[in-house]
C-alpha cells in the first residue's frame, strides 16, 4: 500500500464547522458519504462538515487538485479514528488520526480568553490531503461511549498565483530583496532575501479574528515542522498555509496564524502571523512560551530525515535577520517565564533556561519539530551566528529593555473563593479569573499549585498539579467520562503510599508502582465491592481499553473484563 499523503498540522484542532446539505452519494453498508465543498477559483477555502458514528466508515470525496484539510470533533471517549486515502484505484493503508495534542497562546493571555467554548471539544489533529479523489475515516474503538461525532473537510484551491508565486519566490538571494515576489518592507531588504508576504500567498485578512500582542523586543526563536508528507509542490505549499490560516482562527479561535514565519522545502520563506516582518509579535506555537519568541516551521515531517539544505539555510537566515534586529545570540542562551498552559512541559510562572534557538519540544510535550531536525538545531544557531553581521542594519538607537510586568492579582468569589480562603496553603495565590464552564455546568479558577473545580452536584475541590491531574487530562476534563472532582486528593487507608480522587462519576488511582489510572463504570463498582485497594486485585495499572468488542482494564494482580454476554469477569493471576 502506498503511504498516506497528508499533512498533520502541528498545531491542530477543530476544523470549520458549516453543516452538510445535499445528496448522497451511493455507499458501501455502514458508509456514508457527502459531495466535496467545491474551493473557490482564487484560493479561498471552502468547508463541509458530516455527522459520523463509530460504527460507521464515512467516506468523503475530494478535489484531488486541491489541498484538502480533514479533521475531527467529538465528545465523550475518544473513538480511536483512522484515515485512508484513495488516488485512482489504489488506497493507502489505515493510520492513525490521533487526538490533538497541542498548544497554542499562552493559557492567561487576551488571545486565549477570547477563545470561543466550542473550540475546547475533544478533537482529533488536522491532516491536509493532497493528490486524493476519495478519504474515508473510521473508528476503531467502535465500542467507545463517543457522542457528537462529527468530519470537517476543508478545501483550497491551488491557483494560478500560488504558481507564479512558486516561480518567482525562490529561497535566498544575496543582494537585497526586490521585484514582484517581496513587497518594499525595510524588512525584507534588511534580510537580503525574498519573501512571500500574506498578500502574496493569498491571506484572507478577513478571517483574523482580533488584533494579537507584541512585546517590545524578542529573546530567540522556537523551531517547529507543521508535520505530514513531505511531498507537495512548490505550488501547493500557499495554499497549504491558506488552509492553516483558517484552520487557526475559524477552529482553534486563535486570533491569527499560529506561526509567525514559515519556510518550505524549497527555502521559500512565508510570512506568518501578520505583522512579523517588523514587529515583534505574539505567536500561538509554543503554549506558555510565546511572550517574547519567534515561532518559524518548516512544512513536512522531519523525524527520520532533516529538511533540505535549501530550508535550513533559510531557516538559519531568518534567525539570523531577528537575531540582527533584537540584540540576541542564535549561540547563546535566554531565560523564560512559562505562562503555563495544558501542553507545557513547565507550570505558570516557572523561570526556564534555554537556548536561544529552542525546539518546540524543549517546553512542550511534543516531538515537534521531528527528531533529524532537532540534531540539526546546533548547526542552524551555529550558521545563523555567522549569517548575523551580513543581515544587521546599522542600529538607530540602542535596543531597551522592558520592564518586567508587574504581577496580576486574581479576585476569588463565591464558592471558589470560600474553598480559597480556608485552603490557601494548599492552593497556592490565584494565577488567574474564575472561568465558566459549560456542558457539564460549572466553573474553575488555576492557582499556582493547582486549580479549583466546582460544579453544584460536586462542590469545590482542588486538583492539583501532578499525575492525577496527568490522567485526568487524558481523559479531556470535566467533559469527559469523569465529570468534575467530587474530593480533593485522599490517601487510600490500606496502602499509604498510593492516593486517589474521586470524580463525578468515576476514580483517578496512583501509586509510585503503578502510575495514574481512571476507572469508572461497572469495573469501579466490582472493584469497591471487592475491598478496593485490598482486593485480590490491588491497584489498577491502565486505563480502560476495548478490543474486539471486550473492554478489558488491567491491575497489579489480574484483570477485569466485560461483554455484554457475559458481563464483568474477574481474572485473578495465579
Amino acid at each position: 500500500m502506498k503511504p498516506l499523503p497528508f499533512l498533520a498540522s502541528a498545531l491542530t484542532g477543530i476544523l470549520l464547522t458549516a453543516t452538510l446539505s445535499g445528496p448522497a452519494l451511493a455507499a458501501t453498508p455502514e458508509t456514508h458519504t457527502n459531495t466535496p465543498g467545491a474551493s473557490a477559483a482564487d484560493g479561498t477555502p471552502s468547508e463541509r462538515t458530516v455527522d459520523a458514528q463509530t460504527d460507521e466508515v464515512t467516506t468523503l470525496p475530494v478535489d484531488s487538485s486541491d489541498v484538502t484539510i480533514i479533521g475531527a470533533t467529538w465528545e465523550g471517549e475518544d473513538p480511536e479514528l483512522e484515515i485512508r486515502t484513495r488516488d485512482g484505484n489504489s488506497w493507502s493503508a489505515w493510520e492513525s488520526l490521533p487526538t490533538d495534542d497541542e498548544g497554542g497562546p499562552d493559557a492567561v493571555s487576551a488571545e486565549a480568553a477570547q477563545i470561543p467554548a466550542a473550540s475546547h471539544q475533544s478533537q482529533s489533529v488536522a491532516l491536509p490531503v493532497l493528490d486524493s479523489d476519495t478519504v474515508e475515516v473510521r473508528a476503531a474503538d467502535k465500542q467507545a461511549d463517543t457522542d457528537d461525532l462529527q468530519i470537517t473537510q476543508v478545501s483550497t484551491a491551488v491557483t494560478k498565483a500560488d504558481a507564479q508565486v512558486a516561480k518567482s519566490a525562490g529561497g535566498v538571494s544575496t543582494h537585497s530583496a526586490t521585484g514582484p515576489a517581496v513587497d518594499a518592507q525595510i524588512s525584507a531588504k534588511d534580510l537580503r532575501a525574498k519573501i512571500v508576504t500574506r498578500k502574496q500567498w493569498g491571506a484572507d485578512e478577513k478571517l483574523v479574528r482580533c488584533a494579537t500582542d507584541k512585546t517590545s523586543s524578542a529573546k530567540g526563536v522556537f523551531i517547529h515542522h507543521t508535520a505530514g508528507s513531505n511531498s507537495y509542490s512548490k505550488a501547493q505549499a500557499p495554499a497549504i498555509i491558506r488552509g492553516y490560516l483558517a484552520f487557526h482562527t475559524q477552529n482553534r479561535g486563535w486570533c491569527d496564524l499560529g506561526y509567525n514565519f514559515l519556510v518550505d522545502k524549497y527555502g521559500t520563506m512565508y510570512e506568518g502571523r501578520a505583522g512579523s516582518l517588523d514587529k515583534a509579535v505574539t505567536g500561538a506555537h509554543a503554549s506558555g512560551f510565546n511572550s517574547w519568541t519567534i515561532g518559524i516551521s518548516v512544512l513536512g515531517t522531519y523525524s527520520s530525515a532533516a529538511p533540505s539544505s535549501a530550508a535550513q539555510t533559510s531557516v538559519k537566515r531568518l534567525v539570523a535577520w531577528k537575531a540582527g534586529q533584537y540584540g540576541f545570540n542564535p549561540t547563546g542562551k535566554m531565560t523564560l517565564t512559562s505562562g503555563g498552559g495544558g501542553t507545557s512541559k513547565y507550570a505558570l510562572g516557572k523561570k526556564v533556561s534555554l537556548n536561544v534557538v529552542a525546539g518546540h519540544r524543549d517546553t512542550s510535550y511534543t516531538e515537534c519539530p521531528g527528531l533529524a531536525f532537532y540534531n540539526k538545531l546546533g548547526s542552524i544557531r551555529t550558521g545563523a551566528k555567522a549569517l548575523v553581521p551580513e543581515l544587521t542594519p546599522p542600529p538607530t538607537k540602542a535596543p531597551t529593555k522592558s520592564p518586567a510586568p508587574k504581577p496580576k492579582t486574581y479576585p476569588t468569589k463565591g464558592a471558589i473563593g470560600s474553598y480559597y480562603q480556608k485552603n490557601a496553603g494548599k492552593t497556592g495565590k490565584p494565577v488567574g479569573s474564575e472561568k465558566k464552564l459549560k456542558n457539564p455546568n460549572g466553573a474553575y479558577q488555576s492557582f499556582a499549585k493547582g486549580t479549583v473545580y466546582w460544579s453544584k452536584s460536586t462542590g469545590a475541590h482542588f486538583l492539583t498539579k501532578g499525575q492525577i491531574r496527568v490522567a485526568y487530562k487524558r481523559v479531556k476534563y470535566e467533559k469527559g467520562v469523569l465529570g468534575f472532582p467530587s474530593s480533593d486528593k485522599q490517601t487510600f487507608k490500606y496502602r499509604k503510599s498510593a492516593r486517589y480522587q474521586r470524580f463525578h462519576s468515576g476514580m483517578i488511582t496512583w501509586s509510585p508502582q503503578t502510575g495514574s489510572d481512571v476507572i469508572y463504570g461497572g469495573f469501579l463498582t466490582k472493584w469497591k465491592k471487592m475491598g478496593y485497594e485490598r482486593s485480590r486485585l490491588g491497584l489498577p495499572t491502565a486505563d480502560r481499553t476495548v478490543k474486539n468488542g471486550v473492554k478489558r482494564q488491567n491491575f497489579e494482580r489480574g484483570y477485569m473484563t466485560y461483554t455484554k454476554k457475559t458481563g464483568i469477569r474477574v481474572h485473578i493471576r495465579r
